[in-house]
């Protein structure tokens, strides 16, 4: 909730902040103590929010743990834009294909000021802890740096000025510095071990028929894996998979993106 906004609309944006964070965690959900601190609420707010949203079935309180996890409205909702499920099918036999680089291979799709994983395939015995449905701004995501390095600068600055709701440790958002830096000089989504010692993501957007950044592709896997002539290759496959992608799902991303 930004401090501009009209009082009748700050329980709104809380209600929202709400039900992100709760889709992000739908295997193991959230107390009630924890999602109030997650987003920044005192508990008897958070509860008034939770309440409502679970009257309206757009969260549920399972009977087992008494833990908060997305509802079946959320569902039944989607049900009215098919267009985006249908990008992530399309793409999914080609995140297939990349994750034999890395080990993970990963479809982010651009969510205003953030980024959201939307799809990944693949394992490695070093495990990124992304998940389906996770969300983080542009700037603290390999994904969304590799859309932000497509922006103005002025809008690129804007966009890294933003701030998570949540505090962020200052070891992460120095991490992620690092990853800006080195994604500026490459030309791509490159982190390096940053934030997981050991870990590499490589990232490529995918642009929109107005040559804005829609969604981003790319692998993560062991840094031993991804060097030398082997991170080169799979660089230049990632931006031929773009390249068809852009092509082949044109539709479907005027369709989302307009």
């Amino acid at each position: 909730m930004t401090k501009s906004s009209p009082a009748g609309t700050q329980s709104i944006e809380r209600a929202i902040h709400v039900m992100k964070t709760i889709a992000e965690r739908k295997e193991i959900g959230w107390r009630l103590t924890d999602l109030a601190a997650q987003c920044g609420l005192d508990k008897a707010t958070a509860y008034r929010i939770v309440a409502c949203l679970t009257s309206a079935r757009i969260v549920l309180q399972r009977t087992g743990d008494r833990r908060y996890v997305p509802g079946p409205l959320l569902f039944e909702l989607a049900l009215s834009t098919p267009a985006y499920s249908t990008f992530a099918a399309a793409v999914h036999e080609d995140l297939a294909r990349m994750a034999k680089i890395g080990g993970n291979a990963f479809l982010y799709l651009r969510s205003g000021d953030e980024v959201v994983c939307i799809d990944r395939v693949g394992t490695t015995p070093m495990q990124p802890l992304t998940a389906i449905g996770r969300r983080r701004l542009m700037a603290q995501s390999t994904f969304g740096i590799a859309m932000l390095l497509t922006f103005p600068k002025e809008e690129q600055k804007a966009l890294l000025g933003k701030k998570q709701k949540t505090a962020d440790s200052n070891s992460r958002v120095m991490a992620y510095r690092k990853v800006l830096e080195r994604s500026t000089r490459y030309g791509f989504g490159f982190n390096q071990g940053d934030v997981v010692p050991g870990l590499t993501s490589i990232a490529i957007p995918i642009l929109d028929g107005d040559h804005r950044p829609f969604a981003a592709i790319g692998v993560t896997g062991p840094s031993a894996s991804l060097q030398g002539q082997r991170l080169r290759g799979a660089v230049q496959l990632l931006r031929c998979e773009v390249r068809r992608i852009e092509q082949e799902c044109a539709h479907l991303i005027t369709e989302i993106s307009h």
